[in-house]
């Protein structure tokens, strides 16, 4: 059974004593290896629903830790764990409302951002529409002694709420596909607008890959990364807005990379020079390209590429560099050539405004069994195909 097919009579036995023992006793088991020995276990006490829910949680358990503090005391959804936000970006969330007593978390899944707003301000209202996800949420809330909340089961754009401040987090998938529009996500962009109306402060999650031209004037967006991978856009309205037009977050460490206009300073474009930069994808979907070049006195291979070069090595956190060994117009046996010469083993592969496609390509190259580890960028110069063979500078 999946856990899709999860009803509020599932989570009501799910929080039961003799099923929280025995879901203690499945995280010392290997639910995926073991699943028919475990079935067969559990069918002597359990139904086959209440066995397969069961074999869910523990499932779901063991990849909550990223998200959940005390993932063994709470319970979950696989699509709603899925789109919970990990912990370090809830953290990171809460602390937009430093300055508020009171927040409502809407759209508040199975709780993972509410858990971070509790540990923040006095008072939360967290509303789910959903009404299993509204009991796991009570449930994760209760579990991990958490007072503070108000759990509301009800659609959010019904409600008024008393407070200033809110954090949302809307649906970004209708009938299972994944919308990346503002205006198609559930509750849609009016909405908001509508809300925004009776409560100014707002905190929005939308995708990473959002409409730039969608993005209300009154609205700033900055884009977080975690770990170098892009993880969200989050639309500022209100007293989380911090005066940016666009602005990247780098998460764990809250680097923040900012332009306070529109304007980009004029970078000169040319061939690699000595070091080779590829900026976070956060600066890169903040449109913070040049002036981050301009902070590392860097040049552009192509004004449409993102990637950065220059004449020396500077330690940023929002990019990654490279020591340049070699660098041409594209040719495979020149490539070839250069392997061999240096004697390079483990070859990884990026491209930007290339058409090759890596795992075809990496199978036509010469490597030497043992030898050294390089990367080959695949990418434009001058307007035509062009190649550069790179070191990485932090092994």
């Amino acid at each position: 059974m999946a856990d899709r097919d999860l009803t509020l009579e599932g989570v009501a036995f799910l929080t039961t004593a003799p099923a929280q023992e025995t879901l203690a006793w499945l995280d010392t088991q290997d639910p995926e290896k073991n699943h028919l020995a475990l079935v067969q276990q559990l069918r002597q006490r359990f139904s086959l629903a209440q066995s397969g829910w069961l074999l869910d949680q523990a499932r779901l358990r063991a990849k909550a830790a990223d998200k959940f503090a005390q993932p063994l005391r709470c319970l979950y959804l696989e699509e709603a764990l899925q789109q919970a936000s990990s912990l370090p970006l809830a953290h990171y969330h809460a602390r937009q409302f430093m300055d508020h007593d009171s927040v409502a978390d809407l759209g508040a899944g199975i709780g993972a951002d509410t858990l971070a707003l509790a540990n923040t301000v006095e008072r939360v209202i967290a509303v789910e529409k959903d009404p299993v996800r509204a009991a796991l949420l009570r449930h994760n809330l209760h579990a991990c002694g958490v007072e503070n909340v108000t759990v509301l089961q009800d659609d959010w754009t019904n409600l008024t709420l008393p407070v200033q401040a809110a954090f949302i987090d809307p649906a970004r998938r209708v009938e299972g596909r994944r919308v990346f529009s503002l205006h198609a996500m559930q509750p849609p962009l009016a909405a908001i607008l509508t809300l925004q109306q009776r409560v100014p402060d707002l905190l929005v999650k939308a995708a990473p890959g959002v409409n730039h031209a969608e993005i209300p004037a009154d609205a700033e967006v900055a884009f977080v990364s975690l770990n170098g991978e892009l993880k969200e856009s989050l639309l500022r309205f209100g007293g989380p807005r911090r005066g940016y037009a666009r602005c990247a977050t780098l998460l764990p460490d809250g680097h923040q990379l900012t332009a306070t206009d529109n304007d980009d300073p004029p970078l000169p474009i040319g061939e690699a020079r000595a070091y080779l930069y590829e900026p976070d994808p956060a600066v890169i979907r903040a449109q913070l390209v040049r002036p981050l070049g301009a902070q590392l006195h860097a040049a552009m291979l192509s004004a449409d590429i993102a990637y950065l070069t220059a004449d020396h090595a500077i330690d940023t956190p929002f990019a990654r560099g490279w020591r340049v060994l070699r660098q041409a117009p594209f040719h495979l046996k020149t490539l070839n050539h250069w392997l061999r010469e240096i004697e390079a083993g483990e070859v990884v592969i990026k491209k930007r405004g290339s058409p090759i496609d890596p795992d075809t390509f990496g199978k036509r190259l010469k490597t030497t069994p043992g030898g050294r580890k390089v990367t080959v960028f695949f990418t434009r110069c001058q307007d035509q195909p062009w190649m550069v063979l790179g070191e990485d500078l932090i092994p």
